[in-house]
C-alpha cells in the first residue's frame, strides 16, 4: 500500500497545527489559552492515536489541569503553556517509563524525572505524555505507524516523537538519538530534527545506549522551533531566534560514499535543492573528504555494538526469550568487539574531527542528504547512512522537511555544523529554510 492509495489524512484544527513559535507568540498576545492549545493537541490524539501509535501514555487530565493553573494566574516565563511530548526511554516521576520494552518492563515508574523533564517543568511545558519507541527501543520496527501512510516506517527509536509531531498531536517532542534516531524519524515524517553537539543538554535519567554517542534533541515543525527549545533547555540566549543573523552563507556539498544508493526522488530534491540554494546567491562548493570519513559508519557501528552489548547484558541474560532475533544478534556483534577495536574506533573517530575544521575552514556548514529515501515499509526503519557521521563526531546536524516524493512522502535534506556552534548552525538553517520552504505543516 503507498501513499497514493491511503486515505488523505484528516487536517488538524488550527490551533493543533500551530507550531511552537506560532503559539508562544499566540499566548503573548492574548489570542490563545494555554488549555485551548492543549485541548487541541489532546483532540488530535484521540482522533488519530488509535491509527498511528505515537502515543504509549496520554496524560490528558493533568495536562489540562496544569494549562488551566497556567491560565488562571497568568503565564510567568517564555514557554509556560506550551505543549511538550516525551519518548518513553527518558524518566518521568508522573507517568510510566517502559523503555521501548512493554513486556519486559509493564508499567515500570522511575522514582524521579530525568534532568531534561525537571527543565521542562520549571520552564512551564505543559506535558502532554510519553511517545512511542521502536521495538528494544533501538533500530526495530515497533507499533508506531508513518502519519502520511500507515503502512510505511515512522523509522527508529524516537519514532513516536517524529510522528506526533508530523501528526500535529503535539508542536515539540523532546527525542534522542545515538546513530540516527532523531534525524530519521522527523525525514521520514516531514519534522525538522536537531541532534545538538554531544551533552549540549545533559544526558541522564534516560536509558543508555553509548556514552560517547547519545544526545538528547527536539523534534519540532520549523527551525525556529529548534531554536526555541535550545533556549529553553540548554539556557543560551545565543539560541534565541532575534539574535543577530548571520550575513552571506557558504555551503559545502558531501555526497557519501553511499549516494548512488539513493533512490531517484531523494536524488532529485537534493539536487533541486542545491540549484534553489545557489539561485538564491548562496555559495555552494563540493567538498572533498578524507577517505576516513566514507568508512565513518562502519566505525560508528563498531562503537555502538560495543557499548549496546554491555548496555543490554542485565536483558539478554534474564530476558532472552522476550528479545527479538534481530537484538541477539546485534548483541552477539557487539560482543565479538574487543577492547581493543573499540578503543581503535574511537581513535578514529577522534582522527576524523581533527580533520573537519581543515575539511570545512572555509565554508559555514555541510549539506547533504539526510536518508536514502522515503519511509520504507513498516517492516524496517530504514538505513541512517547519512546521519550515524555526525553522531559518532559530535558535530550538530538538523533534517530540513524540503521536498515529497512523486507519492506525496516527505523528504528531506540535512545541514551539519561545528562541534559546540550549535546556534550558530541553526541561524544558517534558517537562511536554508528561507529558501527551501518547510514542508512540515503540509497535510
Amino acid at each position: 500500500m503507498t501513499a497514493s492509495k491511503t486515505t488523505r489524512r484528516p487536517a488538524p484544527s488550527e490551533r493543533a497545527h500551530l507550531t511552537l513559535a506560532e503559539g508562544l507568540r499566540a499566548l503573548d498576545q492574548g489570542t490563545l489559552s494555554a488549555e485551548a492549545w492543549t485541548q487541541a493537541c489532546l483532540e488530535r490524539i484521540a482522533q488519530r492515536n488509535e491509527q498511528v501509535k505515537a502515543w504509549v501514555h496520554v496524560a490528558g487530565d493533568a495536562a489540562l489541569a496544569q494549562a488551566r493553573d497556567i491560565d488562571r494566574r497568568g503565564r510567568r516565563g517564555r514557554y509556560e503553556g506550551a505543549p511538550i511530548g516525551i519518548k518513553d526511554t527518558i524518566d518521568t516521576a508522573d507517568m510510566p517509563t517502559e523503555l521501548g520494552e512493554p513486556e519486559i518492563f509493564p508499567r515500570r515508574q522511575p522514582a524521579a524525572d530525568a534532568p531534561v523533564v525537571t527543565r521542562a517543568r520549571q520552564q512551564g511545558f505543559v506535558l502532554l505524555g510519553k511517545n512511542t519507541v521502536s521495538r528494544h527501543a533501538i533500530m526495530l520496527p515497533g507499533p508506531c505507524r508513518n502519519p502520511h501512510d500507515l503502512s510505511r516506517s515512522p523509522a527508529a527509536s524516537s519514532a513516536g516523537s517524529g510522528a506526533a509531531v508530523a501528526d500535529f498531536m503535539t508542536p515539540l517532542s523532546i527525542g534522542t538519538q545515538t546513530a540516527g534516531s532523531i534525524l530519521r524519524p522527523a525525514s521520514f515524517c516531514g519534522a525538522v530534527g536537531f541532534k545538538p553537539t554531544l551533552d549540549a543538554i545533559p544526558y541522564v535519567g534516560i536509558r543508555s545506549y553509548s556514552r560517547p554517542l547519545d544526545v538528547i534533541g527536539p523534534l519540532c515543525r520549523s527551525v525556529e522551533d529548534a531554536q526555541l527549545f535550545m533556549h529553553a533547555f540548554a539556557g543560551d540566549p545565543r539560541f534565541l531566534p532575534s539574535a543577530q543573523e548571520p550575513g552571506s552563507l557558504r555551503l559545502g556539498i558531501w555526497r557519501p560514499r553511499d549516494w548512488p544508493a539513493a533512490e531517484p526522488a531523494a536524488q532529485a530534491v537534493f539536487e533541486d535543492s542545491l540549484q534553489r540554494l545557489t539561485q538564491a546567491g548562496i555559495s555552494l562548493q563540493l567538498l572533498s573528504m578524507p577517505q576516513g570519513y566514507e568508512n565513518i559508519g562502519d566505525i560508528q557501528d563498531v562503537i555502538m555494538a560495543y557499548d549496546l552489548a554491555r548496555e543490554y547484558a542485565a536483558i539478554r541474560r534474564d530476558h532472552a526469550a522476550l528479545c527479538d532475533p534481530e537484538l541477539l544478534a546485534y548483541l552477539d556483534l557487539g560482543a565479538t568487539y574487543s577492547d581493543a577495536d573499540y578503543a581503535a574506533a574511537l581513535d578514529a573517530a577522534d582522527a576524523c574531527r581533527r580533520q573537519f575544521h581543515d575539511i570545512a575552514r572555509d565554508i559555514d556548514a555541510i549539506i547533504m542528504p539526510a536518508t536514502l529515501g522515503v519511509a520504507t515499509p513498516a517492516s524496517s526503519t530504514g538505513s541512517s547512512v547519512f546521519i550515524r557521521a555526525w553522531s559518532l563526531l559530535h558535530n550538530p546536524s538538523i533534517s530540513l522537511p524540503v521536498g515529497r516524493s512523486p507519492e506525496g512522502l516527505p523528504l528531506a535534506v540535512q545541514l551539519v555544523g561545528f562541534q559546540k556552534e550549535d546556534a550558530r548552525l541553526l541561524r544558517h538553517a534558517r537562511q536554508v529554510e528561507a529558501v527551501l520552504g518547510n514542508m512540515a505543516g503540509m497535510t
